[in-house]
């Protein structure tokens, strides 16, 4: 069995992808399953990353003829810590294996993150998921799970200033800052008509979402959203409230030195009837007030323990 191989090399400040005719030979495959970790290399004062890409084709233990793609990239980033904006080198490995004759994929991903001025022989911290591609925001780093069947991609984001899971999210979420500061926080909400389902949705077959809030440090507030109808839920919009009307700028900005007097407005769809409903929960003292939410008829909501 042979895969074709090729080499990405980043040397700070610079990212160099060679993919060619002179890059590229045929060589024996990693063990399955193996991973290359890319790892420091200090040379004449200089500190570069290493890694490989490859990929293979072959017959899995079912006996479908599958590809497996284990692609690396290195990237610089500019996150925003306590201390100031600080520097920081990714190191993003994907690995996907399809079946070419069934709609059948799974993924493992691994984003290492590096200090870019240390030869440490440990990295900061690393990100594992499940997800087939991914990309910084700021200080986050979105990992994508597709769907099938018509259901919506689902994004899970990490911190790139601790490295813990923040929240998952089926839209685009919004973000509040202040004016006053550099802190910023953030809404989110994952719904049962995605790649997966909130994990309480194992226990609860009521649950249709499940509302985040929270900054970029640590995992985010939950707020559970309860059907009074069973059949999953779409949201189709998400959108921070302030003053009681919807703010349509991508960033809603506090003149305040608090997150108080802001809330979140969702609603939400059936994919398969005319079922619409909604909720809106505002949020004081940095807290979402789930006591003072309003929902339509056929919604209930619970704080999450």
């Amino acid at each position: 069995m042979v895969s074709i191989r090729w080499n990405l090399r980043h040397s700070a400040g610079l990212l160099l992808a060679g993919v060619g005719l002179t890059g590229c030979r045929v060589a024996t495959i990693l063990p399955e399953g193996s991973r290359v970790d890319g790892g420091p290399v200090s040379s004449r004062g200089t500190i570069s990353h290493e890694a490989r890409s490859q990929v293979r084709i072959y017959r899995d233990a079912a006996g479908c003829e599958s590809v497996q793609t284990v692609n690396r990239q290195f990237r610089v980033v500019t996150v925003v810590t306590d201390s100031g904006p600080r520097h920081r080198v990714l190191e993003e490995a994907y690995d996907i294996r399809h079946c070419l004759s069934k709609e059948a994929t799974s993924s493992e991903a691994q984003v290492t993150v590096w200090r870019p001025d240390s030869t440490a022989v440990q990295p900061e911290f690393r990100i594992v998921g499940r997800g087939v591609e991914g990309v910084p925001i700021g200080n986050l780093y979105r990992m994508v799970a597709h769907s099938c069947c018509g259901s919506g991609d689902l994004g899970t984001y990490f911190s790139l200033v601790t490295g813990r899971t923040l929240f998952t999210s089926s839209v685009t979420p919004r973000s509040v800052s202040l004016s006053s500061s550099n802190r910023e926080r953030y809404f989110a909400f994952h719904d049962t008509y995605s790649a997966s389902n909130p994990i309480e949705a194992r226990r609860d077959p009521t649950l249709v979402g499940v509302l985040h809030y929270g900054d970029d440090r640590v995992a985010a507030q939950r707020v559970l959203v309860l059907g009074a109808a069973p059949g999953p839920l779409a949201a189709t919009s998400l959108r921070v409230m302030q003053n009681g009307q919807p703010v349509d700028d991508s960033v809603a900005v506090l003149a305040g030195s608090e997150f108080s007097g802001i809330g979140v407005r969702v609603e939400l769809a059936s994919p398969t009837s005319n079922r619409r409903e909604w909720l809106e929960i505002p949020v004081e003292h940095d807290t979402l007030r789930v006591e003072q939410a309003r929902t339509s008829p056929g919604l209930k909501l619970r704080r999450a323990p």
